[in-house]
């Protein structure tokens, strides 16, 4: 993969590369060059070869840039900034060395994940996928409503963006009305009473995806098809700034202040939804919102019934 990455970087859309050149930058032979660029459209690049002239990308990539990103944080910002090429999942390789404000961004991931397990899929070039780690002086059952408050500071961030139409699904999912745009994941160590020790994955789909909704089992939409005016730079950088204050924030006042701005957001919010639990059962009834730890309030015929994220997965019914 990173020597795919290291040859894509070669390339522009503008005019064309020769594989001569290439090869000379990169110190290995065309014929690699030929084999690696052949996997391209795989990863969902696509390139114009033409004989004689060497290799174009068809759609120009905005590859991921320290230090545009750090120009979008404000002068106070304890964030660290770092970009790799390629990793297993940018929150398995930080909670290695989870220190409080480091940002691991890259540019594909081997084996990303979703919550419950599930995998998590992005596309080279065409996704934000990054992790934040954040230490909490409170314990891990305080944090409760966490996912809740990084989804209002993503969803700021992506309007402020020109997605208009990003809204929001317990506990962890950007919606637009094709389909899901990106999720988060928070996972999270430490002693009871604090501190905890959290690291909040972010995937969001750019521009157009391959088809994943079989894969995923749900429609997947992008952000660049509903109204996005920014680059993957200043877009990252943007999130990130929202995510520190946010988060500063959470850690003084809890999940209060975002508790209305998240039920605004709740593209769910009235609706009739299933959940699945553990134990195999399935209750259907009518969402009424978050209580005040961000449990799922929902409403199961005469009795209100709450649900933790951790717990349950969540269906909207047709």
């Amino acid at each position: 993969m990173l020597k795919l990455i290291n040859c894509l970087r070669q390339l522009r859309a503008d005019r064309f590369t020769s594989g001569e050149t290439v090869a000379e930058k990169l110190g290995i032979s065309r014929a690699s060059v030929s084999m690696t660029l052949a996997r391209a459209e795989e990863y969902g690049i696509a390139l114009e070869r033409r004989h004689g002239l060497g290799y174009r990308l068809l759609m120009p990539i905005e590859w991921l840039d320290p230090a545009q990103i750090k120009a979008c944080l404000p002068a106070t910002s304890l964030l660290n900034v770092q970009i790799c090429d390629s990793t297993e999942s940018t929150n398995r390789t930080l909670f290695a060395t989870a220190n409080h404000g480091q940002v691991l961004a890259a540019e594909w991931q081997s084996a990303g994940r979703g919550r419950l397990g599930r995998k998590w899929l992005g596309e080279l070039g065409s996704s934000l996928l990054f992790s934040l780690a954040w230490t909490f002086p409170e314990g891990p059952a305080q944090l409760m409503g966490l996912p809740l408050a990084v989804g209002v500071a993503l969803s700021r961030a992506l309007r402020a963006a020109g997605v208009r139409e990003i809204g929001l699904k317990w506990p962890n999912d950007l919606l637009l009305p094709g389909g899901k745009a990106g999720g988060i994941l928070i996972e999270m160590q430490g002693d009871a009473m604090g501190p905890a020790q959290v690291v909040i994955g972010v995937g969001i789909n750019l521009h157009s995806p391959v088809d994943w909704a079989e894969t995923l089992g749900q429609p997947v939409a992008c952000l660049q098809e509903h109204g996005l005016q920014s680059g993957r730079n200043a877009l990252l950088g943007s999130c990130l700034a929202g995510l520190e204050q946010t988060l500063q924030q959470f850690s003084r006042e809890g999940l209060a202040p975002f508790r209305d701005e998240w039920e605004a957001l709740h593209v769910w919010q009235g609706c009739e939804a299933e959940v699945s639990t553990p134990d195999g059962r399935h209750l259907v009834g009518m969402i009424l919102g978050i209580a005040a730890d961000g449990a799922l309030r929902l409403q199961v015929g005469q009795d209100e019934r709450q649900f933790y994220s951790g717990d349950v997965s969540l269906r909207r019914k047709p």
